[in-house]
């Protein structure tokens, strides 16, 4: 039997413990579950970085340096992630990443299990394009995932011809929303796209519910552990993502995720301890290269449905649901036909920024 521990680096307190203790959760139940397994047993330790960038750090190399730790399995937000891979690269270890992220990374010691622009924002736009929308709001976490997210949206939104009415970023964890929902208000959109997390993100749905009429929602990141705290103030809204609670029909219901329903952020970690458990017991060790090169590029079923690791960029390919929030709960209105597979740096599905013409192209010249 392989004997091996991990580290579960996931902030369960702070500015969205809410996202943290779900995703935990998921993690925990995979570990139990392998338990029973003759092959491989898992020894999870458990930090709380609180949402702290200083912390992830310090806590990362910690578990790295002290406990002699390759694996993590954590992360909600890009900062977090982007604090620990310089830590990662120091000491060699693979971090899963569980969460949707906001593209134009590919790092060799990452495994992106949650989604990329291609497989989450970009069919989300797309559908409120199809669906005739004209004048849209955007709104995010003033940090990359919401920089970048809305900037996304903005280009794609331009390019088809919606008008961009305003963009607002607020604080993480602020919630005063007032001043973005008069302006929302103000503008007369016909659609908001939301990109904030956290409590932030709670209090906005909230405010917005007021609105009459409200202009229609979405967000890429909306998830059962969001709407435990917003209710029925987000009915209507659209997400995207590939697991929802209600008809994603893949194991993991009635999962308790300590109090609270199974999210995609609480089945991504779940599958993230069973793809590294499979792994290791392929590879015959815990080896970060040789753990990787056992569970790339092939094809697994798991709850989120048929996946596969890109051996390049080390993104997964992943099926996207869109579901509409309806009294407290998702109901998925579309499910895609086949697992999308992923392009973080938006190459094959279409540039993220407008292309130069020929005469506003840089150009380099040799001179000898």
């Amino acid at each position: 039997m392989h004997k091996v521990d991990i580290g579960l680096v996931f902030s369960t307190t702070g500015p969205y413990g809410a996202l943290g203790r779900n995703a935990l959760a998921g993690a925990q139940l995979a570990i139990r579950e392998l338990a029973a397994d003759d092959a491989v047993r898992i020894d999870a330790h458990h930090v709380d970085p609180q949402g702290r960038p200083e912390l992830y750090r310090s806590m990362t190399a910690e578990l790295l340096a002290e406990r002699g730790i390759r694996h993590l399995v954590g992360g909600i937000t890009s900062w977090s992630r982007k604090d620990m891979i310089p830590v990662l690269e120091r000491y060699g270890a693979l971090l899963w990443y569980p969460c949707p992220y906001e593209g134009f990374e590919a790092n060799d010691h990452v495994v992106y299990l949650g989604g990329c622009p291609n497989q989450h924002l970009l069919p989300l736009l797309d559908r409120m394009i199809a669906a005739g929308h004209r004048r849209a709001f955007l709104i995010g976490s003033d940090y990359v995932w919401g920089w970048e997210t809305l900037r996304i949206a903005r280009e794609r939104l331009s390019a088809a011809g919606v008008e961009i009415m305003g963009e607002q970023h607020i604080l993480l964890g602020d919630r005063d929303c007032a001043e973005a929902v008069t302006r929302i208000a103000e503008t007369g959109c016909d659609l908001v796209v939301n990109s904030l997390i956290g409590p932030s993100n709670h209090a906005f749905v909230r405010a917005m519910a007021r609105l009459t009429p409200r202009p229609q929602l979405v967000s890429a990141n909306q998830t059962e552990a969001d709407l435990d705290e917003m209710g029925a103030s987000a009915d209507g809204m659209l997400s995207i993502a590939p697991w929802f609670d209600a008809g994603s029909g893949e194991g993991l219901r009635g999962a308790e995720a300590g109090g609270a329903r199974a999210s995609c952020f609480f089945a991504t970690s779940y599958v993230a301890i069973h793809l590294l458990a499979q792994a290791i017991r392929s590879a015959g060790d815990d080896h970060p290269i040789r753990v990787f090169d056992a569970i790339k590029d092939r094809r697994l079923d798991t709850v989120l449905g048929p996946l596969r690791i890109d051996p390049g960029n080390r993104h997964t390919e992943l099926t996207p649901r869109i579901a509409v929030a309806q009294g407290g709960r998702f109901d998925v209105v579309e499910t895609f036909a086949a697992p999308v597979p992923p392009d973080p740096y938006l190459i094959q599905t279409g540039q993220a920024r407008t292309p130069l013409a020929p005469a506003d192209r840089p150009s380099l010249r040799l001179v000898e």
